[in-house]
């Protein structure tokens, strides 16, 4: 009997339909402790799969074919594969499939090479596919150049006379920095709410633009290299930027012309 049970427990798979797995899988992401945002984001991927592969479909149909085919048509794909390879694996452990999907896709660059700002048109396609509820959080990141931690706590965030302030709770150095807005930036931070899921919601953004190199921190390079170049003043796009004179003459100083600049700010 305990041999038996053994074998059981080790060879036989017990293929259940997607829609039945689904909230087994994100109960048991919550006892893990995985945030709200991060299994609901979970919960649409499966979601999503699901409709392709279509109803009452077992584990068993997702083979490593069927599930690439997925992928190749689907948005933000990379960041798809990622969620699911965790899924496949919990079910393969539970004895729900036999063998997991091998998912493969073409990486996004996040280093070796010299070029560590988005060009123009970059930034334009960013602006063009950006939705309505993220546009204030695009701005605050690429245009005015927030830290990511910065940006996301918008509750730690103001704008007056003409200036965003950003507060000490939200800033890196926990000291307050006051940051100078441009003629028609006043709509952008209206455009600013609490959002949840920013890290799904800027991967899906990028994928729909069609980038696909994307450096480290590439939209504050971005924006560091432009206010740089409308300073002319290290010293004032360091108070503007929370960074030292110093880092900002090494990383940023020549990266874009003062042309550049100008049609850089004209977009927003």
């Amino acid at each position: 009997m305990e041999v038996w049970r053994s074998y059981k427990r080790t060879h036989l798979v017990e293929s259940l339909e997607l829609a039945r797995l689904i909230p087994v899988y994100l109960e048991h992401l919550e006892t893990m402790g995985r945030s709200a945002a991060y299994i609901k984001g979970m919960g649409w991927i499966l979601d999503e799969l699901g409709r392709h592969m279509g109803p009452g479909k077992t584990l068993g149909f997702h083979t490593t074919r069927s599930v690439q085919l997925w992928l190749s048509i689907t948005t933000n794909a990379q960041h798809k594969a990622i969620r699911l390879k965790t899924f496949y694996h919990w079910a393969r452990d539970n004895h729900y499939l036999s063998q997991v999907p091998k998912l493969s896709l073409p990486k996004v660059s996040t280093a070796g090479t010299t070029v560590d700002f988005l060009s123009l048109d970059e930034c334009s396609l960013l602006i063009q596919h950006c939705p309505l509820e993220l546009q204030g959080h695009l701005w605050l990141r690429l245009c005015m150049g927030l830290r990511v931690s910065e940006a996301g706590r918008v509750e730690s965030l103001q704008v007056r006379d003409g200036f965003l302030i950003v507060g000490a709770q939200a800033a890196k150095t926990r000291t307050r920095r006051v940051m100078e807005m441009l003629p028609g930036h006043l709509p952008w931070w209206e455009r600013v709410c609490p959002l949840k899921s920013l890290r799904e919601r800027f991967e899906a953004l990028r994928s729909q633009a069609g980038l696909t190199h994307w450096p480290r921190n590439v939209m504050r390079h971005t924006a560091a290299s432009h206010w740089l170049n409308f300073y002319q003043d290290e010293a004032k796009a360091a108070l503007h930027l929370g960074h030292s004179p110093a880092m900002l003459h090494r990383h940023y100083k020549a990266l874009v012309t003062r042309r550049e600049s100008e049609e850089f700010f004209a977009l927003w």
